[in-house]
């Protein structure tokens, strides 16, 4: 069973309208990232269509992106957290790549990312549901964090940006953590790959990110493109296909407290 970790339903239904039927019948595991109340209520309507026709029903997340990082939709990501209409709490985080003024690192914008942050690890805590976290030149933040968020039943870092050591590290101060990569290994992204290869096989997932991060010579990425995702990080690791997407499948029902 394929396993897509993080993927965008309503992003992507808005560049390939015929998706939801071919991903209805595609059999894989995913969870459906959203961050404003609309998209969730489109993710949400596309999830019970998939439970009542009996395929695989998606995990839903929802989060305050550190690349929006405003309180407008805070009391309803807690509405939804303490209604357990959400999976994971997220995307949360920090993001400093300098694309963007707002995402260049600053004392203010430090501190209205760690506002939204904060608040989300906060409500992760309190409703013991995992935290989802989107770092971008921002990896010093997660160990910041490390001693709250190693209280926490599991934390999936989400196209996993950081080296080796510093994934390895993480799980060293009690992080229950999964890495989880995406299209970055497909491109041959030399520190995904190195870190892809360095980590213990009980915390290794794959996602599309889809629309977002797309193969090279790609308009947008597409949820198929999650078997090639996987294709590229079993030669990573060295071993069969099958097995990469078995041991994926396993962590993924892991993650949630359920027999593999």
């Amino acid at each position: 069973m394929p396993v897509d970790a993080h993927i965008h339903f309503a992003n992507l239904f808005e560049r390939d309208p015929g998706f939801p039927d071919r991903f209805a019948a595609s059999g894989i595991a995913s969870c459906g990232a959203s961050h404003d109340p609309a998209e969730f209520a489109w993710s949400e309507a596309f999830r019970d269509r998939m439970r009542a026709e009996g395929g695989i029903a998606p995990r839903l997340s929802y989060g305050i992106h550190p690349q929006w990082p405003v309180m407008d939709h805070a009391d309803f990501l807690a509405g939804l957290a303490r209604s357990d209409r959400i999976d994971f709490i997220g995307e949360a985080g920090f993001d400093f790549f300098g694309d963007r003024p707002e995402f260049t690192r600053s004392p203010d914008t430090l501190a209205t990312q760690r506002r939204a942050f904060e608040f989300q690890l906060e409500l992760a805590l309190e409703t013991g549901i995992p935290l989802l976290v989107h770092l971008r030149k921002a990896m010093d933040l997660a160990f910041e964090y490390a001693k709250p968020l190693s209280k926490l039943p599991a934390v999936l870092f989400h196209s996993w940006p950081g080296t080796p050591g510093e994934a390895l590290s993480l799980l060293g101060r009690g992080i229950k953590a999964y890495f989880s990569f995406g299209s970055i290994v497909m491109n041959g992204h030399k520190r995904a790959a190195s870190s892809l290869a360095a980590i213990p096989d009980s915390t290794i997932l794959s996602e599309t990110d889809a629309p977002w991060q797309p193969p090279r010579k790609g308009a947008f990425c597409r949820f198929e493109d999650i078997g090639p995702v996987v294709a590229s990080m079993a030669t990573v690791r060295g071993i069969d296909e099958s097995a990469m997407e078995a041991l994926i499948a396993a962590n993924w029902a892991r993650l949630f407290g359920e027999a593999p």
